[in-house]
């Protein structure tokens, strides 16, 4: 019995201790509720001040028209371009998904046949899906090769040129230090130049932007064409070789020949007889016995012979005179 009564009071004093533990949490429990909720009401009033004091678009005020894209134009000028026209009408994600997803023509609608449907559905998907086909670092190495083998055209000013250079060295080296990019444009610039002489004089007086760099080589090249000594030509004597007379003494001949019309080897027509003309351009019409008739005729003219009649049945000596197609 007294053993029994020991471990009920052991007991009693465990469950008195685990109330008092119940007791101080319940009372930490409701310290941070109150905590929690007097920072959720906080929260709520700042969500409510902001959503007062955002600028809420006019009805009647104009929207902004999407850009499109079709794949030639930079990316980075396209995305730039369309985050700021969602920004102007408001947008939502949902509504900047589908004005993402109309925007795309040409080779760039292509991409949507061969990405997911969540992509396609979601904005921030759809734009890495963009990224990774057009964007800059993809494409990178393409300027780097362009901006190696840029030079001056020949119609092309040097603030154009150097307008060019300083495009493709953005695209080429992404965004670097200041220095060093300023570095590349310089010696793209220089090394582009056209003319000899302001090439070597630009690269004789280095400056320290490209800007400078410009205006030194336009003051060289505008230096350049005002001591450029000018000639007055008088008079202009051309001789004529030998050769160039022969040559001209061939085509007068050549001209005659076809003003008198090519001739036969026979020196006479095929149909007609007549010189002077190929068969296809005689006007003469006959039949090709005819023209068979007329060149035995013709051969035989060169001998001297008499022609004796017989009659048939006594013409029993046939000769080389019959007349038979395969002799003459």
């Amino acid at each position: 019995m007294v053993e029994q009564r020991e471990q009920i009071s052991c007991l009693e004093g465990t469950i008195a201790q685990m109330q008092q533990n119940l007791v101080k949490n319940n009372a930490e429990l409701k310290e941070r509720q109150y905590l929690i909720e007097t920072k959720v009401n906080t929260l709520e009033s700042r969500v409510r001040e902001l959503q007062l004091n955002r600028p809420t678009a006019s009805v009647n005020a104009p929207k902004v028209k999407t850009p499109s894209f079709d794949g030639k134009i930079p990316f980075q000028v396209f995305k730039l371009q369309f985050e700021k026209t969602a920004e102007r009408n408001n947008w939502s994600i949902d509504e900047k998904s589908a004005a993402l997803f109309i925007a795309l023509e040409g080779p760039a609608a292509k991409l949507l046949q061969t990405i997911s449907v969540i992509e396609r559905n979601d904005y921030y998907g759809l734009m890495q899906a963009l990224e990774r086909r057009y964007g800059s670092k993809y494409r990178r190495h393409i300027h780097q090769m362009m901006l190696a083998k840029r030079d001056q055209k020949s119609n092309e000013s040097l603030q154009e040129c150097a307008s060019e250079f300083e495009r493709l060295a953005h695209l080429a080296i992404g965004d670097p230090s200041g220095e060093h990019l300023e570095r590349v444009k310089i010696q793209r610039f220089i090394s582009g130049i056209k003319d000899v002489y302001t090439k070597r004089e630009t690269y004789a007086n280095p400056k320290l932007t490209l800007a400078e760099t410009v205006a030194y080589a336009q003051t060289r090249e505008t230096a350049a064409l005002k001591s450029r000594p000018s000639y007055k030509v008088n008079k202009v004597e051309v001789e004529t070789p030998d050769v160039m007379t022969e040559i001209l003494r061939t085509l007068k001949s050549l001209k005659e020949m076809n003003r008198s019309g090519f001739k036969t080897q026979a020196g006479r027509g095929f149909k007609c007889g007549k010189p002077g003309h190929f068969a296809r351009e005689c006007k003469t019409s006959s039949s090709k016995q005819e023209v068979q008739r007329k060149r035995k005729v013709e051969r035989l003219q060169s001998y001297d012979f008499t022609i004796e009649h017989r009659k048939g049945n006594t013409h029993g000596n046939a000769d080389a005179m019959c007349p038979v197609d395969h002799v003459i």
